[in-house]
């Protein structure tokens, strides 16, 4: 992406490529697309560009496809202004297309550790929105705090950037032998596993690093109670702490759930997301009082 200079002058050819466009601030700035608040006949939707690559259109129809494919209230839905390949006067190409417009904060902003009862609606609504992907075929890969979106007024949390989500029937979208994930979630399934033997259960593993973190403060394998070291090494070697060391006031009922979702053996998780959303849902609310009751 660095070599495409997204000046104003590339915006406005952005802008007069798609009739009824208004860019506002940015969202996100990165390597592989940059991201937009935007309006579409006057209606708040996010504006994504990406350079026209084969990794990056491989990645964007599979975004887009998993948008298409998987309603839920906990997943984003595509927007009116489907895929375009747009030429810069530099002769470099861009894609960009239109994505719903999430209100809220992501939740890399959010501090840690969260209330328990926010911990547990995390919890509740990527697990339903991980439920949607795998009753499809999907595997998202890439479940973490910066691709989950905090909606604003207490009305949950939604799981975004599908990018790199694994179509089980499909086509792969990725090299053979590709480790694919951030490294700070990942699962031990995706660092020994080939993809098409991947399920739902590396998502939850990937789940269940996040909830530790926004439950405890800290993460459950890169602390100072851990060897220092190579995280992945850790991952897969390194049997943590569980959560209520860090943080006394979680109850066991919470912390068992956190730690099953982080057993290495994927045979010992839950066996799909509905399991573990039954579980959370199982947990008794105190709201009043801003804690978990068992």
């Amino acid at each position: 992406m660095d070599s495409i200079p997204l000046t104003q002058l590339d915006l406005n050819a952005i802008i007069k490529d798609c009739d009824g466009l208004v860019i506002g601030a940015p969202l996100k700035i990165g390597n592989q697309k940059r991201v937009w608040n935007c309006a579409y006949q006057e209606k708040a939707y996010v504006l994504k560009v990406l350079k026209s690559d084969d990794v990056a259109l491989r990645r964007v129809k599979r975004e887009i496809e998993v948008m298409h494919i998987c309603s839920s209230a906990y997943l984003p839905k595509f927007g009116p202004v489907p895929l375009r390949e747009l030429k810069l006067e530099g002769g470099e190409k861009v894609l960009y297309f239109l994505e719903e417009y999430i209100d809220g904060t992501p939740l890399g902003s959010v501090h840690r550790p969260m209330p328990l009862t926010e911990v547990v609606r995390l919890g509740a609504c990527i697990g339903e929105a991980l439920a949607v992907l795998a009753k499809n075929g999907y595997v998202h890969r890439d479940v973490k705090s910066m691709t989950i979106i905090q909606r604003a007024h207490g009305l949950g949390y939604v799981l975004i950037d599908a990018g790199i989500a694994l179509d089980r029937a499909g086509a792969a979208i990725t090299l053979l032998g590709d480790v694919v994930g951030t490294p700070l979630y990942i699962s031990p399934d995706q660092v020994k596993l080939p993809p098409k033997e991947l399920d739902t259960r590396a998502d939850l593993f990937s789940l269940g690093v996040t909830l530790y973190e926004y439950a405890s403060g800290q993460h459950p394998f890169l602390n100072d109670e851990t060897p220092r070291g190579d995280v992945i090494h850790n991952v897969l070697q390194l049997d943590c702490l569980p959560p209520c060391f860090f943080n006394a006031e979680i109850p066991e009922s919470l912390s068992g759930i956190i730690m099953q979702l982080l057993e290495k053996d994927r045979e010992k998780r839950y066996s799909d997301p509905c399991a573990l959303v039954e579980a959370l849902n199982m947990l008794r609310y105190d709201i009043s009082e801003d804690h978990l009751t068992i």
